[in-house]
This record gives C-alpha cells, sequence and structure tokens, in this order.
C-alpha cells in the first residue's frame, strides 16, 4: 500500500492493494514507454507480472491497473486460448472495472465517458479522444495537445526526437501529418501530445 499510495487515487488503494494479494501479481513500476502504458506476463509457478508507467496521473494509472488486471482475469478463466483484446478480454475488463465506477473512485468528469468507453473498450483507451481529454485535466506536467496547433504547423512527437512533422487535414479522430525529410505522410492522434518545432520554410 506504501508503495501504491504514490500513484492511485487514495479512495482506489486499499482495494487495488487487496487485487495485487488476491490474484498474487507481481506489479513493477517502469520508466516511461513511448509504444504502451503498461503490460502483463503470465508466469506460470512464479506469480503473473503487471508493469506500469511510473509517469501517469493517478486516474490514467488506475484504469492501465484495471486494464492490465482483466488480462490476468481473462487468462485464469480461457488459458492462452483467446485473443488479447478480444471478447473474452473486454468482459473481464468490464468485470474488473465495474466495482470502481461503483465505488465512485473517478471524478464525474472522467466517469462519464469512462462508463461510455466502457460499453464497448478499445485495446487501448488512448484512442478515446472525449476520455483522454479529461484524464488530460489531471496530468502535473501540461501537454501541448496536436488538435491545439494551427494547420501548417511544425512538431516532434518527442522532444528529442530527429523527426520533424507537418500538421496536415483532419481525417476522424486523426491529423494527416507529413515527415519533412523523407516526405511520408503518417497518421497523427489528434490529442497526441507534442512538442512545436518553429515553422520550417521546407
Amino acid at each position: 500500500m506504501s508503495v501504491l499510495k504514490k500513484y492511485l487515487p487514495p479512495r482506489a488503494v486499499e482495494y487495488c492493494s487487496e487485487l495485487v494479494m488476491h490474484y498474487k501479481l507481481h506489479l513493477h513500476i517502469e520508466v516511461e514507454r513511448q509504444d504502451r502504458l503498461g503490460d502483463y506476463s503470465p508466469h506460470l509457478g512464479k506469480g503473473n507480472r503487471i508493469s506500469i508507467n511510473h509517469n501517469l496521473n493517478p486516474f490514467d494509472f488506475l484504469i492501465t491497473f484495471i486494464h492490465e488486471l482483466a488480462h490476468h482475469v481473462a487468462y485464469k478463466r480461457f488459458g492462452d486460448k483467446h485473443q488479447p483484446h478480444g471478447m473474452e478480454w473486454k468482459e473481464a475488463y468490464k468485470d474488473c472495472m465495474r466495482p470502481f465506477l461503483m465505488r465512485n473512485i473517478f471524478p464525474s468528469d472522467i466517469a462519464a465517458p469512462l462508463t461510455k468507453h466502457m460499453q464497448y473498450p478499445r485495446y487501448t483507451h488512448t484512442t478515446d479522444v472525449n476520455l483522454m481529454k479529461s484524464l488530460m485535466q489531471y496530468d502535473l506536467e501540461k501537454k501541448i495537445l496536436l488538435e491545439q496547433l494551427p494547420r501548417g504547423a511544425t512538431f516532434k512527437l518527442r522532444k528529442n526526437s530527429k523527426i520533424i512533422l507537418r500538421k496536415g487535414e483532419q481525417v476522424k479522430d486523426y491529423f494527416l501529418c507529413s515527415d519533412l525529410t523523407k516526405g511520408t505522410t503518417y497518421k497523427v492522434f489528434s490529442v497526441a501530445k507534442i512538442f512545436p518545432e518553429p515553422t520550417s520554410k521546407t
């Protein structure tokens, strides 16, 4: 509990601690990973490993924990005979999330889009624009989002990246962005956290 207090909303600490002990989970706090917020690995006879990035705000950390816990619950129910984010996992995710929603652990501005998201949960909550906008309000370090930049502005997806992109037209929840070096076009999520660059004439 002393460790979880650093990362979770206060009202979720005791229940999450109980879940970790009940399922005999090995919870690892990781440095930021660009390609994931957390992951789950079953280890037969050695417990089951969940890892979560250390720099998530408490509510984002909690949702990621529940997401990974659902992988373990699905594994216990079906072994490896199910798709990682298929129907079995979706049902386990709903089952794991329900007690947290019933206990009103999430503030109302997160609970509303989260409840809607859980009707048809996706492989990651980071693709849900409304939910991500609500979660970002609780980030300690405020970031600039791609949707806030004017069209034609240049930016990086990582602070130290050598790749500079130019924002183009919007297609649903994404923007078409061109790599100024290679000329390649990418779809970048509208609420991606970005680092603006001085406008280039390239």
